[in-house]
């Protein structure tokens, strides 16, 4: 009889020449005969995965505002956190984080693929109609985006150097992975999203309005697919990969699954901030925190640390030309910190709890479509985008449509510096861009490296 294992998984990095893991388990098991016998047993399990990552080794804080924040150097590191800033990828600080992320991502992968294996094999198992291929199509989009989390960390950026090798693809629950060049395994985990949005579109209840909860089965209504990887979050995660791969048919689809989101209306920009500090209404994606939550770790951080905003921010000129702005809700109001935004007083529309780990917005969806149309010579296109994103915010730019290339481009990077604070994604924008010097937490500028843009793959 086959057995499900859980808890223990061993990723073994053999020798460079083979480049591969062995992701087999190895202890801790159960009978996956009698566990898998219901729905219920399904969604289970489904939870179980997004409770491995939003585990403090990955997006609830080594990924986010606990670690690769602070290669986007906005904010002024104690001396705890400062090899981050500066890059030290040799310290044990960095070097600790790059094996937790590279294990428990995997780990994470394996999940998917064994809970995909057993999706596709329990086909006596009955399903609300519909709720099996709509998992099937989420664990496709988590598999791509927990790959690209890698690819983005661990490799250089695509246009930069598209043979790389590194980080694998692994489909299967066997160790028979996938060695791709970089440009390779970018665009597979796009074809991954192309084929899970088809099936979402079609299956999952935020797209179809239709929910599959039943008497004993909760959680799958159209507003609560926002905690889990869902149409529109698949979209925005393709959006964001096609944009690295540099290319016109990259753009073009970028553009095209951000105008998705943009077109079909369903998320809508805050208005007034009340108890939503974080802007929960317009997470395409937001994962449910864990028990140390992000307002533990804000507090850990701002208020017992006090780590303060670096110059990179500039928050007194950015308050002097947009006071309005509803971001500085995110602030302290002496604007040295970010407290409120992941603060215990922060709370997620409707539901009243703790503020949610924040994985795709809608404020993203613009700012790719805004440097998609750019990077297609539709000046015109680029303003509309930018515009409504910053009147949205209830902001002001300074851009015209006659505005040049290079003044778009300005504002793109001043808004990622503000939009992204805490969640980890400004430095993963400066690689894409291939920028050779980028601001400093230090107050000038810091040249950039492949080195310092790619973390070294753990070894044992």
């Amino acid at each position: 009889m086959k057995k499900y294992y859980i808890v223990v998984l061993s990723l073994l990095l053999f020798s460079a020449c083979n480049d591969w893991f062995d992701v087999a388990p190895k202890e801790d098991y159960i009978d996956e005969e009698a566990l898998f016998s219901s729905e219920s047993a399904f969604r289970n399990a489904m939870n179980g995965i997004y409770t491995e990552i939003r585990d403090r080794d990955l997006y609830g804080a080594n990924l986010t505002l606990g670690g690769v924040e602070f290669l986007g150097q906005t904010f002024v590191p104690d001396e705890a956190l400062k090899p981050i800033s500066d890059f030290n990828y040799e310290s044990s600080l960095v070097r600790g984080m790059a094996s937790g992320i590279w294990v428990k991502m995997y780990h994470a992968i394996y999940s998917c693929n064994n809970l995909t294996r057993l999706l596709q094999k329990k086909k006596e198992v009955v399903f609300v109609e519909g709720s099996r291929e709509m998992m099937l199509a989420e664990l496709k989009a988590l598999r791509a985006t927990l790959h690209y989390e890698l690819v983005r960390l661990f490799h250089p950026s695509v246009t930069a150097d598209a043979n790389f090798k590194g980080v694998v693809w692994m489909e299967g629950t066997k160790a028979e992975p996938l060695s791709l060049t970089n440009l390779e395994l970018v665009t597979k985990i796009v074809q991954e999203f192309t084929a899970a949005i088809d099936e979402l579109k079609k299956y999952d209840p935020i797209s179809t309005g239709e929910s599959y909860n039943t008497d004993a089965l909760f959680g799958t209504k159209p507003a609560d697919r926002v905690w889990k990887m869902n149409y529109y979050a698949a979209l925005g995660m393709k959006a964001r990969v096609s944009l690295v791969l540099g290319t016109s048919a990259g753009y073009t689809d970028a553009r095209s699954c951000a105008d998705a989101i943009i077109d079909d209306g369903y998320f809508a920009f805050a208005t007034t901030a009340g108890t939503d500090l974080g802007f929960s209404v317009e997470h395409l994606w937001g994962l449910a925190p864990a028990d140390k939550d992000f307002s533990v770790l804000s507090n850990e951080l701002f208020a017992e640390r006090g780590i303060p905003l670096s110059d990179v921010v500039d928050a007194a000129s950015w308050k002097a030309s947009a006071a309005d702005d509803l971001r500085f809700k995110w602030f302290k109001t002496d604007l040295v910190s970010m407290l409120p935004k992941f603060d215990s007083t922060s709370l997620v529309k409707d539901s009243e709890t703790s503020p949610r780990i924040p994985m795709i917005k809608l404020g993203e969806a613009y700012l790719i479509a805004a440097e998609a149309a750019l990077q297609q010579s539709d000046l015109a296109g680029a303003y509309g985008y930018l515009s409504t994103f910053i009147n949205k915010r209830f902001s002001r730019t300074t851009l015209t449509e006659h505005s040049t290339p290079e003044e778009f481009r300005a504002e793109i990077r001043t808004q990622y510096v503000r939009e992204f604070l805490g969640e980890g994604q400004l430095f993963y924008n400066y690689k894409r861009w291939n920028l050779s010097s980028i601001p400093s937490y230090t107050g000038g500028s810091t040249d950039m490296t492949a080195a310092k843009y790619t973390w070294p793959i753990p070894v044992n």
